[in-house]
């Protein structure tokens, strides 16, 4: 049997109330990215992105929440997508002093899409922590783009402390969407992030080995630097 969560939003709504007993702790955020860069793509066609979210985490270990961007991917006559909403909740549990494991859902969505086909798709992550500094991620879709297919996303990610309140991070992933596409691509990432006041700045190196159709495209997947900013409120 599948489960497929087609309006998240509800459910989220429920299990705040649910947990607004116990400690909360909110987080808003804006971010101004100069590229919208997923798992090495480009969602916003080398083009400029806006950014916002909202994070809720409970003492139990029990996080939600919900992501948006502005997107432009676009393939005529099959689809044409401008906004991009994640919907998530999760649950981390301290295995060790230095280690976490976590398990959540996501709920991609793309309100007012055109095209032929539906993109709204669902994903299932598992996530190992070492410290704050060093992550693993698994992430399973069932049925990337309703199109029957499954894929799975690995990837890991270290961050470490630089002078002048820098942090320096490095990230290497592959994404297995061969049974969609017939093919696969590795991608990976380098940058660096400082805080500044009210805001925070990343300066990020992405390149991926190859584009892959219906992911991407030759332009979409080729090497870049992005510059983003967020603000936290």
């Amino acid at each position: 049997m599948r489960f497929r969560f087609r309006s998240p939003a509800p459910i989220l709504v429920i299990l705040l109330v649910s947990f607004s007993a116990s400690a909360a702790d909110i987080t808003g955020y804006a971010v101004l990215t100069t590229d919208y860069v997923f798992r090495g793509v480009s969602n916003s066609d080398n083009d400029p992105a806006a950014q916002l979210g909202i994070d809720v985490s409970f003492d139990s270990g029990v996080f939600l929440g919900a992501w948006a961007s502005t997107v432009d991917m676009s393939n005529p006559p099959f689809s044409e997508r401008d906004r991009e909403v994640i919907y998530y909740i999760g649950y981390n549990h301290n295995v060790a002093s230095d280690w976490t494991i976590g398990a959540n859902y996501l709920a991609y969505r793309y309100p007012a899409s055109d095209g032929l086909f539906d993109y709204d798709y669902d994903e299932y992550m598992l996530t190992v922590n070492f410290r704050d500094w060093a992550w693993f991620e698994y992430a399973y879709s069932p049925d990337l783009y309703s199109s029957g297919y499954s894929t799975d996303n690995y990837r890991a990610h270290v961050e470490w402390p630089m002078p002048h309140l820098i942090t320096g991070s490095a990230g290497l992933g592959y994404y297995d969407v061969s049974g969609l596409t017939g093919e696969s691509y590795s991608y990976w990432e380098l940058g660096i992030m400082r805080p500044l006041g009210v805001a925070d700045l990343d300066l990020r190196y992405h390149d991926t080995n190859q584009w892959v159709p219906i992911i991407s495209s030759p332009e979409r997947a080729d090497s870049r630097i992005v510059f983003s900013i967020r603000f936290q409120f």
